[in-house]
């Protein structure tokens, strides 16, 4: 009896456990069956394509619209969630929202002129060689002025004022004695007293007239050693000069100098002989020609310029001594691949940039040549061909995405080189021409 006992409950026991264990693994089931459902319709969602603000990425829409907060329009943001790899770890990764949220945009390479481009300051000077100081060369008195204004305009052998001198009437007297004389040194004395004359001033027409006067002027009218325009007066009527007295000051402004300060790194651009251009604050809508006539051979150690000489036609008598200059040197260099300034990343050592890899939105770094800076772009001197896409503005940003996938350190200086700076000529293969 207690066997049959023992039996039976052994047997209700054994259904119990199956029972329990049933039950447990149709539970585990639904709970597999319901995770994988979730997991499914995550996969779903994430593929189904949705609209965000590049401002607002919690805004989100089903349909093309604006943004509730900013109104700006929404963009498709499907290929933020889901986007192909690519087994190339060269080629950086970014998708359409991170795109449009760095402002990404890029260029197309191609060929175009180079015109080096340097831009200074000078100012308008009075040509050396143009300057003339007319000083006494006697001693006497200004008996009358014919020129009694600084700014006239004089021309050589014009009169410029009477002027009595115990010198001249002297020199005018040997002179007439000399040429009355009949000594055998007659020629000799004549010469010499003709030259007297030549340095006190006289013209060739007042000393032949001395020949025939019988008694000599003690009134001499002098006459003006060049031509150009009074820039300082320094005598009056009634006044005694002594010899060496500076008089007048006349300058030649049709031809005026200017001198423009260079940065020492432009200066190799520029030279002698080349054309260049003018600019005036008073001449706004107007440019004057020049040309490069000497770079002086200085380097001033306080602003590191170098002084550029350029000669200006000055003929119409706008430009005046002392303006202030902006001047322009272009020199052509003929046609080469450009890209924008902001498109090149310096690390020091080499030029990067960042072109479109054929995967879609991956790029890929590029190491270039650069030479001549010109008009916010670069020449390329190697690197990059004809038709290449090369990204002009949020290459900062992919490059970030490459540092932090590559492990190396910050240090890329995004498009801040000199106007003048070159990089070292890469041995391999050129693409430019």
């Amino acid at each position: 009896m207690n066997i049959v006992i023992k039996a039976y409950f052994m047997k209700s026991l054994i259904i119990t456990l199956s029972i329990l264990l049933a039950l447990i693994l149709s539970s585990c089931g639904k709970s597999s069956s319901t995770h994988q459902g979730h997991t499914d319709s995550t996969s779903t969602e994430q593929i189904v394509d949705y609209y965000t603000c590049p401002m607002h990425p919690q805004v989100k829409s089903d349909t093309p619209g604006v943004c509730p907060i900013c109104t700006m329009d929404l963009v498709k943001a499907s290929n933020s969630r889901k986007m192909e790899a690519s087994s190339d770890e060269s080629l950086i990764p970014l998708n359409d929202r991170d795109q449009i949220l760095a402002n990404v945009s890029s260029v197309v390479v191609g060929f175009e002129p180079i015109e080096h481009t340097v831009r200074s300051f000078g100012t308008l000077e009075i040509p050396e060689p143009n300057k003339t100081i007319i000083s006494a060369r006697f001693n006497g008195r200004i008996e009358k002025l014919f020129v009694n204004a600084v700014g006239a305009k004089v021309k050589k052998g014009q009169p410029l004022f009477d002027v009595y001198s115990p010198d001249i009437v002297q020199a005018e007297n040997e002179y007439r004695q000399a040429y009355t004389s009949n000594s055998q040194t007659r020629n000799n004395f004549l010469t010499i007293a003709k030259s007297k004359l030549q340095l006190l001033g006289l013209t060739e027409n007042q000393i032949q007239a001395l020949e025939t006067q019988e008694t000599v002027p003690l009134v001499i009218t002098y006459h003006s050693p060049a031509s150009g325009i009074i820039i300082d007066k320094k005598i009056v009527e009634g006044i005694y000069v002594a010899e060496g007295t500076s008089l007048y000051d006349v300058s030649d402004v049709s031809t005026l100098w200017n001198i423009a300060d260079v940065y020492e790194s432009d200066a190799a651009h520029i030279r002698v002989g080349e054309r260049a251009e003018l600019s005036i604050a008073s001449y706004p809508d107007q440019t004057f020609p020049a040309s490069v006539s000497l770079i002086y051979p200085v380097v001033n150690p306080q602003s590191r310029t170098v002084k550029v000489r350029l000669t200006v036609n000055n003929a119409a008598e706008k430009l005046k001594p002392n303006m202030y200059t902006e001047t322009v040197f272009q020199r052509k260099k003929g046609k080469s691949l450009t890209v924008p300034v902001s498109a090149v990343l310096i690390t020091g050592k080499r030029n990067l940039v960042y072109i479109k890899a054929e995967h879609e939105n991956h790029f890929e770094a590029r190491e270039i040549g650069i030479g001549t800076r010109f008009n916010g772009k670069y020449e390329v001197t190697w690197g990059l061909i004809e038709g290449e896409e090369v990204v002009s503005e949020g290459g900062y940003l992919i490059d970030s995405e490459s540092q932090l996938k590559t492990g190396s350190g910050p240090g890329h200086q995004h498009g801040g080189a000199t106007s003048n700076e070159t990089t070292k000529e890469k041995p391999a293969e050129k693409h430019t021409h």
